[in-house]
């Protein structure tokens, strides 16, 4: 077995979890909120909107997925490329921080991602007269968002002529949104929630137990999706010492050697740590990996340093998407 796929292979059939952090999912109702406007140098009819969001956990957010559609079918050209922004929230509390005109290129905001192509434009069926089609966007860099503070997001589309696509509204929010119409010069609170969803395929769960370099340390990067590339990467470890990998399909949360066995031990195996006490794992998934397969991972390390001889790394939980 590939030592870089063994957690998905081997759990296959398992129950699966969702690596969704947040969602506001598509209203059955319909209707748009727009936010599109024309490259390359903009019309009076570029319209843009934020929606809020807070997360009950701080999540490194690495995938977003939304549904949308045409207001008037695209008379002009459908979109050809994506602008994900996140902003913080001004001092009000209610509105986004803006501090210049909304700009797809780049403005000052906490992370700017340029979204090359349609997205993965995909059909999603007709809802109130209008075709609908759901896109998703992985982030070459994860934005993290800190537990309970509220943060905007703007998704924003590139159209070749009148900028007429716009989020589908979604359910569970306040009901309203905040726009900018170029042609108005007007900021405004206007009626209906942009559906979005927020995704994370590595969520940290804790349960580290230090040793001799203090909390040995477990992170995933890349996303655990069909012909995706990443890494896991443990530091903090005892330095040339044998890490022992732990993968389960299931949380056992069991108290050992004065700390928590995360994962119900499935595999088990053994990986030498550096000088420096870091191991670093790629991975690559298969072109046919199958989606919505979970596991929880952890790093064990005999350490002299640790109550108990052994010292711990946090536990991760995945999610193949």
């Amino acid at each position: 077995m590939n030592l870089r796929t063994f957690f998905v292979w081997s759990l296959l059939g398992t129950s699966a979890f969702a690596g969704d952090v947040f969602s506001y999912p598509p209203s059955a109702a319909g209707g748009l909120c727009t936010s599109a406007w024309v490259a390359p140098d903009g019309t009076d009819a570029d319209t843009y909107a934020w929606n809020d969001f807070i997360l009950p956990t701080t999540e490194g957010i690495t995938e977003v997925r939304w549904r949308g559609g045409y207001g008037f079918g695209a008379p002009f050209g459908k979109a050809t490329q994506f602008t994900i922004t996140f902003f913080a929230t001004n001092i009000t509390g209610f509105e986004p921080l803006i501090v210049t005109l909304p700009d797809p290129y780049g403005e000052p905001c906490l992370a700017n991602y340029q979204v090359a192509g349609n997205a993965g434009e995909t059909p999603a069926g007709t809802v109130g007269g209008i075709a609908m089609y759901d896109y998703r966007a992985f982030l070459p860099t994860p934005f993290v968002a800190t537990a309970g503070v509220k943060y905007w997001i703007r998704i924003v589309a590139w159209q070749p002529g009148y900028p007429d696509w716009g989020l589908i509204k979604g359910t569970g929010g306040n009901g309203s949104h905040f726009r900018y119409i170029t042609g108005m010069h007007m900021f405004q609170n206007v009626p209906g929630d942009p559906s979005f969803t927020l995704a994370t395929p590595w969520k940290d769960l804790g349960f580290a137990k230090a040793g001799s370099k203090g909390l040995p340390t477990l992170v995933g990067t890349g996303a655990l999706a069909a012909g995706q590339t990443g890494t896991l990467k443990l530091t903090n470890a005892k330095s040339n010492a044998t890490a022992f990998w732990i993968v389960g399909a299931t949380a056992l949360n069991a108290p050992l050697y004065g700390g928590t066995l995360v994962p119900a031990p499935t595999i088990v195996f053994g990986v030498p740590t550096n000088g420096s006490g870091t191991t670093t794992l790629p991975f690559a998934l298969p072109a046919n990996a199958p989606s919505g397969v979970g596991f929880y991972l952890q790093c064990w390390i005999p350490d002299a340093a640790a109550t108990d001889g052994f010292a711990a790394s946090n536990a991760l939980k995945g999610t193949t998407d």
